[in-house]
């Protein structure tokens, strides 16, 4: 799926800032999360990545014309041109069709030559709010009623890319009515949001998590939010602070809702205290949505995974409707336009906190959040194929079998 014609506008003779313009245009235009630039043997090589998947969109055979659009994206970006050796961090802004871009621009060094890649955030795309998030009303309800409690602990997992910010930011943008003070704690900050305060992590000069959390601590809020909790400091004063009447909301990388408990007692949260603070565990992912404009019914006999154990979970007026795109002009063949989120939600009861204060196994969690009503990612998955919202074969591909 080429959407920029690489070598067209080399031949052609345009400049590197040219060039790098008109790839910033193609990822804007056609939503993309992230520009890559990899030096590989044979050249620099160009992808855009679209609802999700890294789409190639060509090479630069060129040794010069490639060095000269990455030492123009590091001159953007304020970064050191002549520095081989180590990673570099930088950010610039981009204006396309007159809107504000911020561009989050990472540098690798590797055995070929720096790979560059790009994050691209649209400034001007408004916060959904939280009744956008996708998910089924009776899902919506339990995570409205995780949000509302007055304290506690609520965590957001799910791999790179799941979307977990954009879940916390329309959280966050639901509770901003005034009445509370909220702190966030971010790396970076991707959106400004109004009446709320906004804290950026700053390794290079010692402002991690951990101290971060330390200081918000003192300055009376009601709500934290932590971007990620990744040592040990910052997961026992995130389950202090729940625990003392703040409402904490806080990211891990875990995959499952169940798994993430295990993960934050590994990271040195007391068992006895997480099971007095938690209050639920939102697990998510990302998976492509189909193109409405070529999708087209097909027989359940067809699905390569079996469906009896969600079937029942169709509303009473619905019909199934499991369908594949075809490949169309709008969604550039692939037969999928756009990306949904999968939420798998764990609201802690009396039972899960007592096996969370006796440091159970995942598996037991896991269990007897199911017997409360915990739908898993598998079953909201295949629930959202059934309705023909994606495809089993991007389950596939996306969930744990």
């Amino acid at each position: 799926m080429k959407l920029i014609d690489l070598e067209g506008f080399i031949a052609a003779g345009e400049t590197a800032s040219e060039l790098w313009e008109r790839l910033v245009e193609a990822a804007v235009h056609n939503r993309a999360s992230d520009i890559h630039l990899a030096w590989q043997a044979d050249g620099l090589h160009v992808a855009l990545r679209l609802d999700g998947q890294l789409t190639p969109q060509g090479r630069i055979a060129s040794v010069d014309e490639s060095n000269r659009l990455i030492n123009h994206v590091l001159v953007m970006a304020a970064l050191d041109v002549g520095e081989r050796r180590r990673p570099q961090a930088g950010r610039a802004m981009a204006k396309v069709d007159d809107r504000g871009i911020d561009l989050r621009v990472s540098v690798l060094p590797t055995n070929h030559g720096r790979d560059v890649v790009v994050r691209v955030l649209d400034r001007t795309v408004s916060l959904l709010e939280i009744e956008a998030l996708g998910l089924p009303r009776r899902e919506l309800n339990r995570l409205l009623g995780l949000v509302s409690a007055p304290s506690g602990l609520v965590l957001i997992t799910g791999p790179t890319g799941a979307g977990k910010t954009t879940t916390l930011y329309a959280t966050l943008n639901r509770l901003n009515d005034g009445t509370r003070k909220i702190v966030t704690i971010e790396e970076p900050i991707e959106y400004d949001l109004n009446g709320i305060n906004q804290a950026q992590v700053n390794y290079r000069i010692g402002v991690d998590y951990a101290s971060l959390l330390r200081t918000v601590l003192q300055q009376d809020p009601n709500i934290i939010m932590i971007g990620e909790v990744r040592d040990a400091e910052t997961a026992a004063t995130a389950v202090r602070a729940a625990v003392t009447g703040h409402l904490v909301f806080a990211t891990l990388h875990a995959i499952e809702a169940s798994a993430a408990v295990e993960t934050l007692i590994s990271l040195g949260a007391h068992p006895h205290f997480l099971g007095r603070a938690l209050r639920g565990v939102v697990a998510q992912t990302l998976v492509r949505r189909l193109c409405p404009k070529c999708a087209e019914r097909i027989d359940e006999t067809e699905a390569v995974l079996p469906l009896d154990d969600v079937r029942e979970l169709i509303g009473p007026d619905e019909k199934p409707a499991l369908s594949m795109g075809r490949g169309c002009e709008h969604c550039h063949g692939s037969g999928y336009s756009g990306r949904m989120g999968l939420f798998e939600i764990l609201v802690v009861t009396d039972e899960l906190r007592r096996l969370i204060e006796e440091r159970q196994p995942t598996a037991e969690i896991q269990a007897a959040a199911a017997r409360t009503g915990m739908w898993t990612l598998q079953q909201v998955g295949k629930l959202a194929a059934l309705r023909g919202e994606t495809t089993i074969e991007e389950l596939v591909r996306i969930l744990p079998t």
